[in-house]
């Protein structure tokens, strides 16, 4: 790579710094970045605000998810490894109903009825059996479109599912900041992924020590991207050809600018006030903002008290509240330093924070000291200050959109016609900083794969072949093999794409029984005689083998052959291996050095990441097997003894994305619409949704 592309980012909030992060860790000083922000800070909701010398609070993002229960988390890598900040756990729960204080379901039966305790945890019970925490972890677009919940009306489907009132009520009162929105505006699977969030094993939440601003700073202090903030993009103009220009509204007293890729990452509001030209691209654009304009609300009261009087109460860091349609009350020092003072941030959501948030400051502090309950005192008379944060639209009460559709088309619209322009936003996922640091990585992956498609091609012999040896040693696929799945010394592998046979003749000295095949006959020519009875010609789309002839299949053949081309292959490999499949094509996110050291993509058809890769994959009714697996570490350790593998596996994460079990059954495919806009009950079908939107 020698020139340096000119890449704008439209956007200083989460999604644009996220953005500008992974370019930069993919890419390196490859492009010339510069993020463009309207306001005149960087960080969007990410706000950490104070009490003028008593102690912060914060006054946008509550929390952050962890997924590391489950497996890899990339955000809170992001924010110890590579920002080295500390973190700490918080957890609450209990629930304000009726003036009463319920600490959680079994005090349901105290506190109202042992009907209405049974009533939950059945209906928790019921949402574990049809998510697993695998599958709340992955949330693919295959696996959420048939899902039996998915396009059911959310309030429709709990009166069905929940007989008792008291139980109804409750289970509202707990999803409903996380969801943004009233029940009718959302759906069944939404709730789902929201009511699991209650269930221990799932999910839990941490803040940043110091505020969960300071990722923000952190990302500000890494990044060598350029940033210009007061410059308010008004127009993105696609040129003949190729490239971008950038207008900016009149009084930032900025010209034009020109860019050869354009990221948008702004949140669905603002995108919608951004104009696109020309009409073909303003079409694509009004069509992707109608497809996923669900907005939801959230209003932000902070208030600080002489003392932390309802800790005598009610415990925990937050706990919900049955004010304002059901409200999220943070005890903010539990996590923040307030010394003998104390502080409340109501999070009032949906509904009621556009009906409540056209009130004055003066009401709204009145009304959150009224929906106390009467055991807690007179929380008026131990007022300090207050502060009000309005965030109407912030975020998307049915992120992902409906029915979900493909990474690929979500995050680059025009991907044939308009290759240069890349969306970013976390109402593509699940309107949580989680969602956009995904959404960012899957722009750039494509972005990646954009580049690479047009640049150069190099001249390795040995393309056909990937990975060669010198990465993935024989010793280490039988190893490998062995430890996740805990298969007896007798194996059966399959090599599709084995080129001339290199890991068919290193395999079968280790005494693995194992076959390869080669649809190049011109590589596989180059296959020793003495080896061709191992090493075959075939057809990838007709192996000449019996179901389940194999353990487990090890291909490097998947990026030679186009998404349409690779679907036989796919069902072939899904056909053919009893336990799982390891994936060894060469991607976009491969260290880049290693990429054009080696060629690795010159004979790619599929110029593609691992996480695209596996959505295919997934569509086919395969599963991430190292995902709430008990194997993620011993097979880590693999890897960290195997020097050609460290080269290739450059984290934990990008392991998880290389091993899958083979479909147990038949996965329907992922149908898109061509209707712009579909209703909640037609076929509404969300992404992953797992974790709190705000």
């Amino acid at each position: 790579m020698n020139a340096r592309l000119k890449v704008a980012i439209i956007g200083g909030g989460p999604g644009g710094l996220f953005t500008a992060w992974q370019l930069e860790s993919k890419v390196g000083a490859a492009f010339d970045i510069t993020i463009y922000e309207a306001s005149e800070r960087l960080g969007g909701k990410i706000i950490t605000s104070s009490f003028a010398g008593v102690g912060q609070y914060e006054a946008g993002v509550a929390e952050i998810y962890d997924y590391s229960l489950i497996g890899p988390d990339p955000l809170r890598r992001l924010i110890e490894s590579d920002l080295g900040l500390k973190v700490l756990p918080i957890s609450g729960g209990a629930c304000v109903l009726d003036n009463k204080v319920i600490a959680d379901v079994e005090a349901l039966a105290l506190a109202f009825s042992p009907a209405a305790r049974d009533a939950v945890q059945a209906f928790r019970a019921r949402c574990q059996s049809l998510m697993t925490r695998a599958a709340y972890y992955k949330s693919s677009p295959c696996a959420d479109n048939a899902h039996p919940w998915s396009g059911v009306p959310a309030g429709a489907l709990l009166l069905d599912e929940v007989a008792d009132a008291d139980a109804r009520r409750y289970l509202t009162m707990m999803t409903h900041s996380d969801v943004s929105a009233p029940l009718h505006q959302t759906d069944g699977l939404n709730l789902l992924k929201n009511v699991l969030m209650d269930v221990p094993g799932y999910i839990d939440v941490y803040s940043v020590i110091g505020g969960n601003e300071s990722i923000v700073a952190g990302l500000e202090e890494e990044l060598d991207a350029t940033v210009e903030t007061g410059a308010a993009v008004a127009q993105v103009t696609a040129r003949a050809g190729s490239g971008f220009t950038l207008s900016f509204k009149q009084g930032t007293g900025r010209g034009d600018v020109e860019a050869d890729l354009v990221i948008v990452a702004l949140p669905m509001i603002a995108l919608s006030l951004l104009e696109f030209s020309p009409p073909s691209l303003a079409t694509t654009m009004a069509r992707h903002v109608g497809y996923f304009d669900r907005p939801g609300h959230y209003l932000r009261v902070s208030i600080l008290f002489e003392r932390p009087f309802w800790r005598s109460h009610i415990d925990g860091a937050w706990w919900m509240l049955d004010a304002f349609g059901g409200c999220c009350v943070y005890d903010e020092g539990a996590r923040h330093d307030f010394g003998a003072m104390g502080a409340l941030g109501f999070l009032i959501a949906g509904n009621g924070a556009t009906e409540f948030g056209n009130m004055t400051d003066e009401r709204l502090l009145e009304l959150c000291f009224q929906s106390l309950p009467p055991q807690f005192g007179d929380a008026r008379a131990l007022f300090v200050d207050g502060k009000v944060h309005r965030w109407m639209g912030s975020v998307n009460a049915l992120p992902g959109g409906r029915p979900a559709r493909s990474l690929a088309r979500n995050h680059q619209p025009e991907r044939e016609s308009l290759p240069g322009l890349f969306l970013v936003g976390d109402y593509l996922f699940d309107s949580t900083l989680n969602g956009v640091l995904d959404s960012a990585d899957a722009a750039t992956d494509a972005l990646v794969s954009h580049f690479m498609r047009y640049a150069p091609a190099g001249s390795a012999p040995e393309a056909l072949r990937q990975p060669p040896v010198r990465f993935i040693e024989p010793a280490f696929v039988q190893a490998l093999v062995r430890t996740i799945w805990n298969l007896p010394p007798n194996l059966r592998i399959l090599h599709v794409g084995s080129g001339a046979g290199e890991m068919v003749a290193g395999l079968r000295a280790l005494g693995v029984d194992v076959y390869g095949v080669e649809s190049d006959a011109v590589t596989w020519a180059q296959t020793p005689e003495a080896l061709r009875a191992y090493n075959i010609h075939c057809d990838f789309a007709a192996m000449p083998f019996a179901n389940g002839r194999f353990d487990v299949v090890f291909e490097t053949a998947l990026c030679r052959w186009t998404a349409a081309q690779a679907r036989p292959l796919i069902r072939e490999i899904g056909r053919l291996a009893r336990c799982g499949l390891i994936l060894g094509s060469a991607t976009t996110d491969l260290p880049l050095d290693l990429i054009e050291r080696y060629g690795l993509l010159d004979a790619a058809a599929q110029i593609a990441s691992r996480g695209e890769l596996a959505e295919r994959l997934f569509d086919a009714g395969f599963d991430l097997t190292l995902v709430d697996n008990d194997g993620l570490d011993a097979a880590w350790l693999q890897v960290q003894q195997s020097p050609g593998a460290q080269t290739w596996y450059e984290d934990i994460e990008s392991l998880v994305y290389a091993v899958f079990d083979s479909p147990a059954h038949s996965v329907p495919t992922v149908q898109e619409p061509n209707a712009s806009v579909q209703n909640i009950g037609q076929s509404s079908r969300p992404v992953r949704l797992a974790a709190r939107q705000e």
